[in-house]
């Protein structure tokens, strides 16, 4: 059945039907090692577009894989088939009931932002996989999702009340527990509902014995079908049987969930051990004191982790190789503080050393994302070709032959001399496992086969399973047999066949599995030929080695390879800035995971035509979907650094096709606002002239509504060369950049005086505007130029130790990473050593004891915005300091996303409505807000243009405190 013919076909549903061979690549894969491309891809607006494409895939026996947020690792949510994707318009709560303590939902809603609405309501819904912020709830019961709390409050089966499935004709259904006999019962009798209960119960009433002896003996379960669940007390529930179905007997269009009270109190321990098997050997001790949490990490992660976190780093000894995190909850202080008490008396008898404790709400939740993000501390170890794999990542066994698991990962690996990562869910029996593999060799395909039949054998011979909450998938399916036994994998047979007789809905998943798991690998792919336009592989960039922790830099193949597909990017909570544009849009494509997407299959031999390199679509994909934000690098816990890829991408772009219309007059932004300010009062006039912008916007590309800064009459380079200098020890050069060169001179001059306060001669060198437009829009020849002048005029100083002091976050950005891009030298690698924001240059001097901290009283409560860039240097940091010592001055931060400015991003026509789209829930937030202070000029100029009220910059409160005016 051809693409073409499908999705004409679908064309009469509300919702979104993508059929184009890119569009198709994105859903490819997901967070698991597969990749397989769709026939076609659908969006649905509401249940009537569901059962539309199901009936149609029923009627052309074409396979349907339902889909969340493609956080999956198992490959669960791909296949050659219909993609239906929820989280674009599915994602809604539909009631939440405190009463009866129940929540109804759509399955595309993200289970963070389901979290932070039932926070409103002291509720929550136990089951927390690391993922949350990003993986669908339909996803979580296709998969049976546990996580860190499933210790005490169980797995998301235990959760479910009832469900509404479409199944495999097309038929919408209604599933609950019913009473065998009862009035209900009866009343379906002649449905398919009834027939379909009737044959189950013939089905599982005489095994269930059998069911009972043969299922793993295991805290959670997500290996083939829970039968184990769906009969018991006379109640036959359906509900249960779609949990951990992975889409295969029908697809979930509304979930009801029991939900609980929020814990009011908690405390969190590290315990450090001397090696991970010492560790396990103490879980059934620790277990029995009932703690809501016990999780475990490696010597692995945490060294990976002491380069993403300066805290942990601080709190965990050097010599820690294992460590758990052991949590007590309850509802008084009395309560929690009883269980750390009872831990503290078993330290000695389990050899273990506290690290930390915390009661403190926001302490404790920077400590658990070290834990949650240990999947993707995983994914950034870089080791030549190979990779962390998943293929037998999820084994459980009962909770006292947790050290025998830990002792058979070791023998095993060992055996194949494999470098391998353990952490996981200890206190359930869980650990999750990743070694290393290229799976390009064949004769390491062979040992992953051996490997995973050593693993299984030693799972299943302690009543394990090898899928305690991943699912099967394409990873795990063709062993479920192995952990049940013939018999009762003829009941999953039987099950499927029930309730899916056409094997359309998710086929090659949990029964009849065609292939193994060593098929359709996604990684190691082979490149085109590809001339670079920026530079790769560099060594000893000061910032970016701070950042991912590698000196060197990976190629661009290898970058765009690096992403392992797990969705953060997708995060709606605010919990991370990354990606602001997916978060204005909500489309995959809008995603960093979509765009990288993308870019590996145009390298891909066998991937997308060099043609579709020159379409629309794609220049959209480039442009239109990064606003150089950068902070993927930083909050992509693999730190892909996707905006680096996205400019090489505009680079050979623009190289081609030419530059997109109104970027090059930010490129040369020098030439276009001096002209400005040469013309003051009459360009100031025409700048804000509707006439006079609609003409522009015709002739340049930049948008009408756009509000422009206005132009200075004197620029920044007449007042420094009129100010009388006093004269210091000490002596620091000033890179100004645009925004105080051409429209706020006086800031620059506020800045010179607070350096001079502080002992030091401020020079001010030959220099042209960062360049980072042309550096990132596509013009690298001109950003390399900009880069040459400025670090020959720059270096003089640097080698000398002179440091260079930038105000705006992107130029100090661009000093210190981007211009190794397109000039990998000495001297610019010393000209980034030297240069500062200047928010972290006054704090590191405060470091130092040099600091004049002999500030002025500013009796006001404030809220604090961080432009972007100032977050991708670490500066935030360095600014919440100095704002600490200012007598009097109370303020939060404000932390509702990205602004949309982009740089030069918000100006283009084909930009600007989706810039103030990304900035929506910030702008509302500032309204809210008596008075808002940013760290970066384009985010004032952006903010004050959304919300209608005016912003103040930290540097002005640095400056008043100072009492300069």
């Amino acid at each position: 059945m051809s693409t073409e013919f499908i999705s004409r076909s679908l064309q009469s549903i509300s919702g979104d039907v993508l059929s184009e061979i890119w569009q198709r690549c994105m859903y490819a894969s997901d967070a698991s090692a597969y990749e397989i491309v769709p026939k076609c891809v659908v969006l649905p607006k509401n249940v009537e577009d569901v059962i539309k494409v199901v009936k149609f895939a029923s009627t052309n026996g074409i396979p349907v894989i339902a889909r969340g947020g493609g956080s999956g690792l198992a490959g669960q949510a791909i296949g050659d088939g219909i993609i239906i994707d929820f989280t674009k318009y599915m994602h809604h709560i539909i009631e939440i009931d405190i009463k009866e303590n129940y929540v109804m939902v759509e399955p595309g809603i993200y289970k963070g932002v389901l979290d932070k609405e039932l926070k409103k309501y002291s509720r929550f819904l136990p089951p927390d996989p690391s993922s949350a912020n990003y993986c669908a709830v339909g996803g979580m019961i296709a998969t049976n999702a546990s996580g860190a709390h499933t210790v005490k409050y169980g797995s998301t089966i235990d959760y479910v009340q009832s469900l509404d499935v479409i199944l495999s004709n097309g038929e919408l259904m209604h599933v609950e527990p019913v009473e065998i006999g009862s009035y209900e019962w009866k009343k379906k009798a002649g449905s398919l509902e009834g027939k379909l209960l009737e044959t189950l119960l013939n089905l599982l009433l005489p095994n269930e014995e059998l069911i009972r002896n043969r299922f793993p003996r295991v805290r959670k379960n997500s290996c083939g079908y829970r039968l184990d669940r769906v009969l018991g007390n006379n109640v036959l529930d359906m509900s249960k049987l779609f949990v951990a179905s992975e889409g295969t007997l029908g697809i979930v269009v509304r979930a009801k969930f029991k939900i609980m009270d929020l814990p009011k109190e908690k405390v969190l321990t590290l315990l450090g051990f001397d090696n991970t098997l010492e560790a396990s050997k103490s879980i059934i001790k620790i277990a029995e004191l009932k703690p809501s949490a016990l999780e475990l990490i490696d010597k692995t992660v945490i060294q990976l982790a002491r380069t993403s976190s300066e805290e942990f780093a601080s709190k965990v000894p050097i010599d820690t190789n294992c460590l758990l995190f052991v949590e007590f909850d309850g509802n008084s202080r009395d309560e929690v503080e009883n269980g750390i008490n009872r831990l503290r008396s078993v330290l000695e008898q389990i050899h273990a050393k506290t690290i930390a404790s915390s009661f403190d709400g926001s302490e404790m939740a920077r400590i658990w994302e070290i834990r949650k993000n240990a999947l993707s501390y995983t994914m950034k170890i870089r080791e030549n070709a190979k990779k962390p794999i998943a293929f037998m990542e999820d084994p459980v066994v009962p909770v006292d032959k947790l050290d025998f698991l830990v002792e058979t990962l070791q023998r095993v690996y060992n055996k194949h001399g494999l470098k391998y990562v353990v952490y996981g869910h200890a206190g359930d029996g869980n650990l999750h496992t990743r070694p290393l593999f290229d799976v390009s060799k064949s004769e390491e395909i062979k040992i992953m086969r051996e490997v995973a039949e050593d693993l299984l054998n030693a799972v299943t011979s302690v009543n394990g399973s090898v899928s305690a909450e991943h699912g099967d998938g394409l990873a795990r399916s063709g062993f479920i047999r192995d952990v049940y036994g013939n018999e009762i994998y003829q009941l999953f047979v039987k099950v499927k066949e029930l309730f899916d007789p056409i094997n359309i809905m998710n086929p090659n998943k949990k029964v009849m599995m065609q292939g193994t798991f060593l098929q359709n690998f996604r990684y190691g792919f082979k490149s085109k030929d590809f001339e670079n336009k920026l530079n790769w592989q560099i060594n000893d960039s000061r910032l970016q080695s701070k950042i991912t922790g590698y000196r060197k830099e990976l190629s661009f193949d290898d970058e765009v390879d690096l992403c392992h597909g797990c969705g953060g990017c997708r995060e709606l909570n605010f919990g991370w800035r990354m990606c602001p544009v997916y978060k204005g849009l909500n489309d995959e494509v809008a995603s960093c995971r979509g765009r990288n997407n993308v870019l590996r299959w145009l390298l891909k031999v066998d991937g997308l035509a060099k043609e579709f390199a020159l379409t629309k679509e794609y220049k959209d994909i480039i442009y239109k979907y990064c606003v150089q934000c950068k902070m993927c690098l930083i909050d992509c816990p693999s730190n892909v650094n996707v905006g680096k890829s996205m400019a090489e991408a505009r680079a050979v772009y623009a190289k081609q096709m030419g530059l997109p219309k109104g970027y090059e007059y930010f490129i040369n932004i020098d030439k276009y606002a001096m002209q400005g300010c040469k013309l003051v009062p009459f360009s100031n006039f025409l700048m804000n002239n509707k006439l006079f912008r609609k003409l522009l916007e015709s002739r340049t590309g930049i948008d009408a509504r756009k509000k422009f800064p206005r132009f200075s009459k004197r620029i920044f380079d007449d007042l420094f060369r009129e100010h009388k200098q006093p004269k210091f020890h000490k002596t620091v050069a000033f890179f100004c950049d645009t925004y105080i060169r051409y429209v706020d001179p006086m800031l620059g001059m506020h800045i010179i005086k607070i350096l001079e306060r502080n002992g030091y001669n401020v020079i001010f060198p030959s220099q042209m505007s960062s360049g980072l437009p042309a550096l990132l829009e596509g013009a690298p020849d001109v950003g390399r130029e900009i880069a040459e002048y400025n670090v020959k005029n720059l270096y003089v100083h640097a080698s000398k130790g002179i440091p260079i002091v930038c105000f705006s976050p992107s130029s100090s950005v661009a000093l210190k990473m981007d211009y190794l891009n397109v000039l990998d030298n000495e001297e610019t690698r010393t000209v980034s050593s030297n240069t500062y924001d200047m928010h972290e240059f006054l704090s590191n001097l405060h470091k130092m004891k040099e600091l004049d901290a002999d500030f002025k009283e500013i009796d006001e409560e404030i809220g604090v915005h961080f432009h972007c860039h100032t977050i991708v240097q670490g500066a935030d940091k360095h600014v919440k300091q100095l704002l600490n010592m200012i007598p009097k001055l109370r303020y939060h931060i404000v932390e509702t996303g990205c602004c949309g400015v982009g740089g030069s991003y918000s100006f283009i026509k084909d930009n600007y409505d989706l810039s103030m789209q990304i900035g929506r829930e910030l702008f509302e937030a500032v309204k809210q807000e008596r008075k808002v202070y940013t760290t970066g000029e384009s985010c004032k100029l952006q903010i004050e243009e959304g919300s209608g009220r005016e912003l103040g910059l930290t540097v002005d409160l640095l400056a008043k405190a100072y009492g300069i005016s």
